[in-house]
């Protein structure tokens, strides 16, 4: 008797999980609940403008940034200081944070290659917009990459 108890009970028990995990996806997926939750609004979870997105094209930076300083640290020809191509402390909490770091070594990255292979740069002039601060830093790391060291 105890036996069959515990077995209608369990099988009460996994048929109310079963059920409760379907509600709970169809709630949050749903597109009439997708302004009252968060995380489930499909701005914030994919596309080319959304965090997803953005995230996604600053490691592509983070990771042509970190080629340039394997190239740097592999150099015959100039002896880099090991600062300049160290990648410790590269990834920040946010993306924000992110994109302050790698501002801050391509900056460093720049005045290595002119102290070591008398190279000019022009001024840094970071613009406002996100996108176009990817793009700015973008075209600074190719152009450093392009350098023959």
């Amino acid at each position: 008797m105890k036996i069959k108890n515990v077995l209608v009970a369990s099988v009460l028990f996994w048929g109310m999980l079963a059920g409760t995990n379907a509600y709970a996806q169809k709630a949050c997926c749903s597109s009439s609940s997708n302004k009252e939750t968060s995380g489930c609004s499909p701005s914030s979870c994919r596309g080319a403008k959304t965090k997803f997105g953005e995230a996604k094209v600053i490691t592509k930076l983070r990771g042509e940034l970190i080629a340039l300083k394997a190239k740097m640290e592999k150099s015959g020809k100039v002896a880099f200081s090991s600062r300049s191509y160290d990648i410790h402390g590269i990834v920040g909490k946010s993306d924000n944070e992110s994109l302050q770091i790698i501002v801050r070594e391509v900056k460093l990255v720049e005045k290595e290659f002119s102290q070591k292979t008398k190279h000019s740069f022009s001024s840094f002039a970071l613009p406002q917009n996100k996108a176009k601060q990817i793009q700015y830093l973008n075209q600074r790391i190719r152009k450093l990459q392009q350098i023959e060291i």
